[in-house]
């Protein structure tokens, strides 16, 4: 986009802002749920294109679509008590107001392996604050980005949401302009770091959703099946490109034999090809260099000691398939141990006790989302509050929910997203003293 561009687009946000941050939530929910229902009518186009686009399964397309309505009906249908002023009597008499007001313009730069719900989970809760948000999707889903642009467009959001295809250059220029007041990003380690630090030095608030090395925890008392229902959906989905995925199976010793044996079996049936047929189970990774990356993690790793228990089949260079993998006898100083690997490999630990698993669990730099299997919850409850992470599920997959909040701690970011936290990360408060 030009210079030019950039500018238009700042202007009319911040005009708009002005105007919006006064209507009444109730007409703001108005125009969100007139969204929801655009999603909702439209979920089959939005679908095929996110697949064409990235690669998810069509399948997982029509779910990610279906999610982002959900998320419009919650704030359309939360936001006035989630704001609603609280009153209360000072020991002196003096009655004390707190009010939650926007704080203006606020950029959103988002990834490609959710390209309709990285952008709606952080926009809804943003513009039901009173907020705009200027949106900066993914280069290679573009298409994506214009279609749910096109959306906002129809419900007469189209200067409270816009979309800009900004250069790194740009964002950063954005960050340090004063019509944006507080930015967000859900993305890498790396890019996380560069709009920090420009959002710090600009003293801007910032919210970072991040990387991240999930554990899945199975205890020795694990209902088996339940296990197993879950542990291929919960490394392998979007073709094992989410950051909430889990990435490090942590089994007891006493069912290890057990889990490795089924989970081998329950691999062989998965169906790697094309994303749009209803029988595939995995489809490409989104891009080339994404596979020669994960490529070299795996290399460099089976380099440093680790070994494949299982792999679909051999890997190769002409296309964006990667097979699925599970990787054993991991070392500390391998890439597999240390880094989050983003596509189909799944890493198998053993330990012999609840104490070992948790200490491993939480020896990475990640702090994300983790999941402990176990008959006993009041055990896994007591478990996940030693667990360094956002969000822990007992005998449950790891995933987001807009009623709740979401995000990490360590490199995997800071702030949260989604329930009336997401709402109240973009909002001032204001004290007033009577």
């Amino acid at each position: 986009m030009s210079a030019g561009m950039i500018e238009q687009t700042l202007q009319t946000a911040n005009t708009a802002q002005r105007q919006w941050k006064n209507k009444d939530v109730a007409e703001r929910a108005q125009a969100v749920l007139q969204l929801a229902q655009l999603i909702q009518h439209n979920h089959e186009q939005l679908a095929q294109l996110a697949t064409v686009e990235m690669g998810k399964t069509l399948f997982e397309s029509r779910l990610e679509v279906l999610k982002c309505s959900t998320a419009c009906e919650y704030y359309a249908a939360n936001t006035q008590r989630i704001v609603a002023p609280t009153t209360v009597t000072h020991i002196d008499g003096r009655k004390v107001t707190t009010l939650l007001e926007p704080l203006g313009v606020v950029l959103g730069i988002f990834p490609w392996n959710f390209p309709y719900w990285q952008i709606i989970r952080s926009a809804i809760p943003v513009i039901m604050g009173g907020n705009c948000m200027i949106v900066k999707p993914a280069p290679n889903t573009p298409q994506c980005a214009i279609a749910l642009q096109d959306l906002f467009n129809q419900c007469g959001l189209q200067e409270i949401v816009q979309t800009v295809f900004a250069t790194n250059e740009q964002v950063a220029e954005m960050i340090g302009d004063a019509r944006i007041k507080a930015c967000t990003l859900t993305g890498s380690e790396k890019a996380g770091a560069a709009v920090a630090s420009k959002a710090a030095f600009h003293i801007k608030k910032s919210v970072l959703e991040l990387g991240g090395s999930d554990p899945f925890i199975v205890l020795a008392d694990a209902n088996m099946d339940l296990v197993m229902e879950n542990a291929l959906s919960a490394r392998f989905q979007n073709n094992g490109q989410s950051c909430i995925a889990s990435k490090r199976y942590i089994v007891h010793l006493d069912v290890i034999n057990e889990f490795t044996d089924r989970l081998k079996a329950e691999m062989a049936k998965l169906i790697v090809g094309d994303p749009m047929l209803p029988q595939t189970n995995i489809g490409p990774l989104a891009r080339l260099d994404l596979k020669t990356k994960l490529s070299h993690q795996v290399s460099e790793s089976l380099q440093a000691g680790a070994k494949i228990a299982y792999q679909a089949f051999e890997p190769n260079t002409e296309d964006c398939f990667y097979p699925p993998t599970i990787l054993t006898y991991i070392p500390k100083n391998s890439i597999a141990y240390s880094e989050e690997l983003f596509g189909p490999v799944l890493s198998l630990y053993s330990v012999a006790s609840a104490e070992e698993a948790i200490a491993l669990a939480n020896d990475t730099e990640f702090g994300l989302g983790a999941s402990i299997w176990s008959r006993n919850t009041e055990y896994a409850q007591t478990l996940a509050t030693q667990i360094e992470s956002g969000q822990v599920f007992i005998n449950a997959v790891t995933r987001s929910n807009a009623a709740f909040p979401f995000g990490g701690i360590k490199k995997s970011g800071y702030g949260r997203e989604m329930g009336e936290e997401g709402l109240k990360e973009f909002c001032t408060i204001k004290t007033i003293w009577v």
